[in-house]
């Protein structure tokens, strides 16, 4: 088979490729963009497969590195994933694509050797693409909701992950070199990929063991935030409490003051004292920002930190009582939303500080806003801060397990984050 007749595959292969990248990772384009850097690795990727069916030898196999590399970048240049992550989902993919498409053609040269060349390569094409997006579905439904939960900041972990794929690929790439130097026979050959599968299939369920444990572990740094959130603002009630405590026992005081004033017909000293004691009254009330418990904790927390380091704080909150987010995610979202804030202005070094925060829920969309004063020195990359804390790692952690989003942009001295769950 050669010439213009590979093209229908390679345009099915491709086509493959770019429906797992897209539902596989967590792209950072929209999808026009999307539609074009796929567009380009097509046309790339059928260039360099014609070639590669019109070469042999070393050229061959340097071909095949180029398109195995023009993957592995389309999948850089797509997923806005930490690079060790990358490479774990890469190796893994191109891994078991290898797996899939040489044990279709071997099974299909050994029980159908009746059939032409081209006719078997079809078969084995839309076998092989039939069989990847079942995969593709399994993984959407079981394993992608546990990688997208975890944040990006463990890179160690990932970096071993990367490494177990790694073997598994050179494993099967091993086999695959004995297959076309025809060093062992078709049955044999297709013995060691069934087995290569099933040991990949066990070391993999201690992977996603391995994942599950990371994402337990997430889940525990987000429960010792929630802590210091609640925390704080147990230590705020506290504090009213003690405050309305003097003020019932001062209340006799206060009244006989009042007494006296009435008994000379001092009216507007009456009325002055019970203007001063209003104000010290309202002063020393804990202010309710919103009727959702959760929001109106961390909000109240924050404004009491910002008022102590002299920075202004304004909330615009219209959320209602229950909202289908867990609890300790809106914190983990929330609070780290305002903590950054809050460094943020401090590390600013400007005079007039603040911070806006705004929350609505919008067709089942609960959409934050938060804007601060931020440091000159602060600089974006692809819509996130170029050095990315734990904080934002924890907030886009959340933003991806409620499939929503998070965007910063710096404007006028301001720092504008956007997070946005769907509900």
């Amino acid at each position: 088979m050669s010439g213009l007749h590979h093209i229908p595959g390679l345009l099915i292969m491709a086509l493959c490729h770019v429906t797992v990248i897209y539902h596989m990772l967590e792209h950072k384009f929209t999808k026009r963009k999307f539609a074009l850097c796929s567009c380009l690795y097509t046309v790339s990727f059928v260039c360099m497969g014609e070639y590669f069916y019109a070469s042999e030898g070393v050229i061959a196999v340097l071909i095949y590195l180029g398109i195995a590399v023009c993957l592995f970048l389309f999948f850089c240049v797509i997923s806005k994933e930490c690079f060790p992550k990358k490479c774990f989902l890469f190796l893994t993919y191109f891994g078991l694509f290898t797996i899939i498409d040489n044990s279709l053609k071997l099974m299909a040269e050994l029980l159908l050797p009746q059939l032409s060349a081209p006719v078997r390569q079809y078969l084995v094409i839309v076998l092989r693409t039939a069989v990847v997006l079942l995969m593709l579905a399994l993984y959407k439904r079981y394993a992608a909701p546990m990688i997208h939960s975890l944040a990006d900041n463990k890179k160690g972990r990932w970096w071993n992950l990367a490494l177990i794929a790694l073997l598994f690929y050179l494993l099967q790439a091993a086999v695959t070199f004995l297959n076309a130097e025809s060093r062992m026979s078709k049955v044999y050959i297709l013995i060691a990929f069934v087995a290569i599968s099933f040991v990949m299939l066990a070391v993999y369920g201690a992977v996603f063991s391995n994942i599950s444990y990371m994402k337990k572990d997430a889940e525990a740094e987000l429960i010792r935030q929630n802590a210091e959130y609640f925390s704080g603002r147990l230590s705020v009630l506290q504090n009213a409490e003690d405050a309305n405590r003097r003020l019932r026992h001062d209340m006799r005081h206060h009244i006989d003051t009042i007494a006296a004033y009435a008994k000379t017909g001092d009216n507007s000293a009456i009325l002055a004292y019970i203007g001063e004691y209003g104000n010290e009254i309202s002063g020393m009330a804990v202010k309710q920002y919103s009727v959702n418990r959760t929001v109106n904790s961390i909000l109240s927390v924050y404004a009491d930190r910002a008022e102590e380091n002299g920075i202004g704080f304004s909330v615009r909150c219209n959320v209602t009582k229950e909202l289908k987010v867990r609890e300790i995610d809106l914190t983990a979202l929330l609070g780290n939303l305002l903590e950054n804030a809050l460094h943020g202005c401090q590390e600013s070094g400007k005079e007039n500080k603040s911070i806006e925060i705004h929350i609505r829920l919008q067709s089942k969309r609960l959409i934050i806003l938060c804007n601060n004063t931020c440091p000159d020195s602060l600089e974006l990359a692809d819509g996130l801060p170029a050095k990315k804390s734990i904080g934002i790692s924890s907030i886009l952690s959340v933003c991806r397990k409620y499939d929503g989003n998070l965007d910063y942009q710096i404007e006028n001295e301001t720092c504008s984050a956007c997070a946005v769950l769907n509900l």
